[in-house]
């Protein structure tokens, strides 16, 4: 069985990766692709030997299109995917689901609702990540006590007006109703999910400090969070888009236990109070993961052909989300925020 993808959004995440993920991907083929700007959508359409168009409506309406991807500014995730949904069509959108908790919840109820797939491409699968869960669940490093999450980096002030490429100049980034927020949305919120993944634990509980210091936009460009698990470990974020941190500022994932600490590097990095199969007590050991190829396209083809769960089931990225969200409440109120949001 091969799935027809519909493409809405043809800017710099398809035109860099995504385009080229879908057209390599087993039992899919790109059927049509659509950007209000015409040349994006032309360009992605000359590229993969397939129409364009401007009109939304004509890639959620086309009768060949099984499922449609959506690549759009965060604001837009919600109300497109909703209508991709009540037309019938299977949808992977891009992080973050939605800019509101309300909005993913209504997401994924239209999506059950209508009986389709919905799924979100978080950055949860690599070798490093499937090893570090292995670990976590054998009990290597004992119960998880605590995780950190640094992202320090300094972003061009392109960035802001036009992404890293370059390739669609556009404002969105820059507007808290258009991104959403800054870093921790843009950014974090992969690893964010990426924890969870690994250490099969949900956040209870949020408290942060945010601002913007340095760049000339409405949304945070720096912050710190502490997150409480369901278990009572306590996690860690630090996050800048404009900090030049030397060699300690990531990005890095680190999971805290009772016996010891991964880190998330490459190659994966393990340092344990007593002697494991890994190596001996109190060094750090570097570790190869496995190979580990993995397309999130054929993956999802795969749960709408065998009608199973879908590589990242859209309530995670709901709680990554809420997990954001729930920062910028913190961080605005001045108190601890508890989670689900209401």
């Amino acid at each position: 069985m091969t799935l027809t993808v519909g493409i809405i959004g043809c800017g710099e995440i398809t035109s860099k990766a995504r385009a080229e993920q879908l057209d390599a991907a087993e039992g899919i083929e790109i059927g049509i692709a659509m950007d209000v700007a015409e040349w994006a959508a032309e360009d992605i359409g000359d590229r993969f030997n397939v129409p364009h168009t401007t009109d939304e409506a004509e890639v959620i309406n086309h009768p060949d299109v099984d499922f449609v991807y959506i690549a759009t500014p965060h604001h837009l995730h919600a109300e497109q995917t909703i209508r991709a949904a009540r037309a019938g069509k299977h949808v992977v959108v891009e992080k973050p689901i939605a800019t509101s908790a309300a909005d993913a919840r209504e997401m994924i109820a239209v999506a059950e609702e209508e009986g389709v797939k919905l799924s979100v491409p978080l950055g949860r699968f690599s070798a490093g990540a499937q090893l570090a869960k292995e670990w976590v669940e054998s009990g290597l490093i004992g119960e998880v006590v605590g995780t950190r999450i640094v992202y320090l980096g300094r972003k061009p002030d392109s960035y802001w007006s036009s992404g890293f490429t370059g390739r669609i100049e556009t404002d969105w980034r820059q507007r808290a109703e258009g991104a959403g927020g800054g870093v921790l949305i843009m950014n974090n919120i992969h690893d964010i999910d990426r924890m969870r993944h690994i250490t099969g634990l949900d956040e209870v509980r949020v408290y942060a400090e945010g601002d913007t210091f340095v760049t000339d936009v409405e949304v945070e460009d720096f912050i710190c969070v502490t997150v409480r698990y369901e278990n009572g470990a306590i996690g860690n974020i630090e996050s800048s888009s404009f900090i030049v941190a030397g060699f300690d500022g990531g990005p890095y994932n680190r999971i805290y236990g009772e016996h010891g600490t991964i880190e998330l590097a490459n190659p994966v990095r393990l340092r344990t109070s007593e002697e494991t199969h890994i190596g001996d007590a109190n060094e750090w050991h570097e570790v190869e993961p496995e190979p580990f190829s993995f397309n999130f396209f054929e993956e999802f083809a795969r749960a709408v052909e065998q009608d199973t769960e879908v590589p990242v089931p859209a309530e995670d990225a709901r709680k990554d989300v809420e997990v954001v969200l729930g920062a910028y409440r913190s961080a605005e109120r001045n108190e601890p925020v508890s989670l689900p949001l209401d």
